[in-house]
């Protein structure tokens, strides 16, 4: 794939018309990743009208990238990765709004996991550095370890870098800095070089995998939606030299195996998962809970099994292994118990936060779904049962207990408010 790549990125050059080098979105190798991911399956005979999806991209992103909903900028993370994947040669413009897709093999490559959308990136950057006669300096960039003369060269590319830049009709600005500073850093990362600050001077430190990512802690990210980038913390260097052995410039490192695999991530599942409500949601397939809530069970659940396994291990790295009613503790037969089920998610990020959830025995996770038989207060943490269950030989007991206060402390409590509003609906 790496030679399919190449050959159809040869002619990539910063004076291309076409589409457009890496930008404020598309430089980050996640950005591409996901969104290629919904390019690819909201694509038809391998079209796709931009214009179409724009909605459901704005949607689709501030859910994946856990944006405050009516985000400034959150449509450029569709638009921009267009445009990268137009200046590859991976699609090409039909008409106005209309795209066809060139190579869907490609674009498959792509989205089959983060670490293939980095190694596209890199290459298309190193073909564009390579035929813009800019590689040679960045070599040198690398081979040096004095700042002083790294910052030299950086000013010595981006003098070049504006001169043949299409996009870049006035040097000096903000703007023009920041396209020079995301295409060194896109191969600075796995070249184990230093941090580019957005006036283009160099920091004592080296670049992590968030310099190269957008799903990070951030502004536009409500405190109570953490980020769900589990790919980051995954992310296998070692596969990434792998493949990119005959174009890195620091060749030290790489290990001399003849296969690595990568760890699967739960973000490829996450992405599916968000694909998939929203085709139901544009389609208008479920019309009541109930078949909505069978729907989910049945199709999306199956097929993603890695979200209940996700959500289990959440549940168990951060909580005692033992049901918080009775204290049962045969791993085994715990149940992850969804506070707030999958049919009625507002997001995906319900689905698999850990929060939004409870360890319990069989018995105790069949009272509190659906919030039919049992609640917990969010308050204090109180048993609440129903009537019937009240005069039951084998639960009345349980009524009026509490379970401990570290589970309900935290964001759990705002998925028991739901809870507890299901159960009071339903006296």
């Amino acid at each position: 794939m790496i030679n399919k790549i190449i050959n159809i990125s040869h002619n990539v050059s910063l004076a291309k018309q076409n589409g457009r080098f890496l930008a404020d979105k598309s430089y980050a190798f996640d950005t591409v990743f996901f969104l290629s991911k919904f390019i690819l399956h909201n694509s038809n005979n391998n079209l796709f009208d931009k214009q179409e999806l724009r909605d459901k991209a704005i949607k689709y992103t501030e859910d994946i990238f856990q944006l405050t909903p009516g985000t400034a900028g959150a449509i450029n993370y569709f638009i921009e990765t267009i445009n990268f994947l137009e200046f590859s040669n991976i699609i090409e413009k039909s008409s106005r709004n209309i795209y066809k897709i060139c190579d869907r093999e490609i674009l498959e490559y792509i989205t089959n996991k983060p670490e293939n959308a980095y190694i596209f990136n890199y290459l298309v950057t190193y073909l564009t550095f390579k035929n813009d006669s800019l590689l040679s300096l960045f070599e040198k960039f690398c081979n040096t370890s004095l700042i002083k003369e790294k910052e030299r060269l950086v000013s010595t590319i981006y003098l070049a870098f504006c001169e043949k830049s299409v996009s870049i009709q006035t040097s000096g600005t903000q703007w023009s800095k920041q396209l020079v500073k995301y295409a060194l850093i896109v191969l600075g990362f796995i070249n184990g070089q230093n941090e580019i600050t957005r006036e283009l001077s160099i920091k004592s430190t080296r670049l992590t995998i968030n310099d190269i990512s957008l799903n990070v802690a951030g502004t536009r990210t409500p405190v109570y939606l953490p980020k769900k980038n589990d790919y980051l913390h995954n992310f296998n260097l070692d596969y990434v030299k792998m493949h990119l052995q005959n174009y890195l410039i620091n060749k030290t490192t790489i290990k001399r195996i003849t296969e690595i695999f990568t760890v699967s991530s739960i973000a490829e599942s996450l992405a599916d998962l968000k694909l998939t409500m929203l085709d139901d949601k544009a389609n208008g397939v479920i019309m009541n809970d109930f078949e909505k809530e069978q729907y989910i069970v049945n199709t999306v659940k199956t097929r993603n099994q890695s979200i209940q396994r996700q959500f289990r291990k959440g549940l168990l790295d951060h909580n005692e292994h033992k049901c918080p009613i009775c204290g049962f503790s045969f791993e085994n037969f715990l149940i992850a118990s969804h506070i707030k089920p999958y049919s009625k998610c507002d997001d995906t990020y319900d689905a698999i936060n850990h929060f939004n959830g409870l360890l319990m025995c069989p018995n105790h996770d069949k009272l509190f779904e659906g919030a039919e038989y049992m609640t917990i207060d969010a308050k204090n943490g109180e048993i609440i049962l129903s009537p019937a269950v009240q005069n039951s030989q084998d639960f009345k007991m349980l009524n009026g207990k509490h379970i401990s206060r570290n589970y309900i402390d935290n964001e759990r409590r705002h998925y028991l408010k739901w809870h507890n509003a299901q159960f009071l609906s339903k006296k």
